[in-house]
């Protein structure tokens, strides 16, 4: 009765928090550092990795329900080298508690904006000043009749722009489905639910970057390859960006651009929302990752030169203990992301457990 009322209270949370809750468009919401890749991993998935059930620990950070024992005493460290010489970077630990069946899990993210030069109404410069964001997450999950697990972050973010700064709390849910006989997880998000408790400017207040995600992983028996698909943005229908200068349309596998401002562009809308990635495991020890993000190409392209765009790939390779990673996002022709990761098995470190 104790997990009846438990399953049963979070449900009646999360609905209530879904009615309360209105679509969100772009320049609507802050905090937007919460949806930062925890690791190389997830880069390389396309940005959310979010179906899957295994060792690493920084998938937590993303889908609290995947916590796991499999995690237990892993540490896990990433930097990014992100766009425009911004700086970010996530520190994660999972520990599992096994007298109350609940596996934890504990990090830091941050996001460096540098230094900027300040100037006055004339344009003469006056100094120096810098920003940074922080977020804390402290999460748990437990599981329900072995394939069901369930599970919980709060995260407390603070924001620095010069001499404003803004703060708040953050909450989400997600619940999975996880066979590991079949190599199957689905699972269902809701992420960011909460609110500023200091804005930028008084009586100000801005949405967290709530959103409702699923996605779902397949490893294919017999063979080395995984195929994940994540829903994201599942809360709003149309996140197409309608470009009033955009006149000609290109209609090569999923691009497409606007022609006619009356024409509905159906598949499009369906595949903004839409990341899909593979994993091919060479052993225990070595995979490579590849994925696409449809909304990224769509947004962040060039027009006349959008290469590839959206796609992302990387490596992880074991080495003893410790597990090395690397991905590469491409957002348009000229740029992209570079992240670097580490995860060491504490138990195995110290040769004992911990």
């Amino acid at each position: 009765m104790k997990i009846n009322y438990t399953l049963t209270l979070v449900t009646l949370i999360i609905l209530s928090a879904v009615n309360l809750l209105r679509a969100q468009v772009g320049g609507e919401d802050i905090f937007h550092s919460l949806n930062i890749s925890p690791s190389s991993r997830v880069t390389a998935m396309g940005g959310n990795f979010m179906s899957m059930y295994d060792e690493d620990a920084s998938l937590g950070l993303q889908n609290p329900s995947v916590i796991n024992p499999l995690m237990n005493n892993h540490l896990n460290l990433s930097y990014i080298n992100y766009l425009a010489d911004l700086k970010a970077g996530y520190v994660g630990y999972v520990h599992e508690v096994k007298k109350i069946q609940t596996t934890f899990n504990g990090g830091i993210q941050f996001i460096d904006y540098g230094d900027f030069v300040s100037s006055d109404i004339y344009g003469n410069s006056t100094g120096t000043f810098n920003g940074a964001e922080y977020a804390i997450t402290l999460g748990a999950a437990r599981t329900y009749a072995e394939k069901f697990h369930y599970g919980m972050n709060l995260t407390y973010v603070t924001s620095r722009l010069e001499s404003y700064s803004a703060n708040g709390l953050a909450v989400s849910f997600a619940g999975s489905y996880h066979d590991s006989a079949e190599g199957l997880t689905a699972t269902v998000a809701f992420k960011n639910v909460g609110t500023q408790f200091k804005s930028y400017l008084s009586d100000n207040n801005e949405a967290l970057p709530f959103d409702i995600q699923a996605g779902i992983s397949k490893r294919v028996t017999h063979t080395p390859f995984l195929f994940s698909l994540v829903l994201h943005d599942l809360s709003r229908w149309d996140i197409r960006y309608n470009d009033p200068n955009a006149v000609t349309t290109t209609t090569i596998l999923l691009d497409t651009t606007q022609q006619q401002k009356d024409k509905k562009y159906i598949a499009d809308k369906i595949f903004l929302h839409t990341i899909i990635g593979a994993e091919i495991y060479f052993g225990e020890a070595f995979r490579i990752s590849l994925a696409y993000n449809h909304q990224r190409r769509q947004e962040l392209a060039y027009e006349n030169r959008k290469a590839l765009s959206g796609f992302s790939f990387g490596a992880g390779l074991k080495i003893n203990r410790y597990s090395f990673s690397y991905a590469r996002a491409i957002y348009n022709a000229v740029d992209g992301v570079n992240q670097f990761s580490i995860a060491v098995n504490l138990d195995e470190l110290f040769g004992k457990k911990m």
